[in-house]
């Protein structure tokens, strides 16, 4: 099924199967919405209203290498309000020097703010990509929404 959430940052669209959410990311204003009354609009209305900090949504990536997948669940053990570098993410996969490749792999995360890629940022507490709209003006919204540190742990 597919749902939309107008956050106040912008139109999101999401998609769930069997259960679990497989895809999230920021759109355009789509030319159908679908508003579904699901735990996945739920979860998305408290978290911008500033009711949640944390998921209880089963996710589950469809598709993603041994590497992507790696990085997404580490991606899920990060804390609300908290930021972490690319190298720390490549460091707790056990691939220390994959810190670009980290930052590929939060590219092609099919499941944002619910995987919080949003959440790394540079080791220099510099604002990289974000995979939304490869804009970093969300990722820096998100993380003001969220009052966390822009440095990273």
């Amino acid at each position: 099924m597919i749902g939309h959430y107008q956050s106040p940052l912008g139109w999101i669209q999401y998609e769930t199967k069997n259960g679990h959410l497989i895809k999230l990311s920021f759109i355009d204003k789509p030319q159908e919405i679908h508003q579904l009354n699901d735990q996945v609009f739920e979860d998305l209305n408290a978290y911008f209203h500033g009711n949640k900090k944390s998921f209880d949504i089963d996710v589950e990536f469809e598709k993603g290498t041994d590497f992507q997948l790696k990085v997404w669940h580490a991606l899920l053990e990060i804390p609300y309000g908290e930021t972490v570098s690319y190298q720390t993410i490549a460091e707790r996969i056990s691939n220390p020097k994959a810190f670009r490749a980290v930052g590929q792999a939060c590219k092609k995360n099919p499941i944002g703010i619910i995987v919080p890629c949003h959440r790394v940022i540079g080791k220099d507490s510099g604002m990289k990509g974000y995979s939304g709209k490869d804009y970093i003006d969300l990722k820096v919204a998100l993380l003001k929404h969220e009052n966390a540190s822009i440095k990273p742990r």
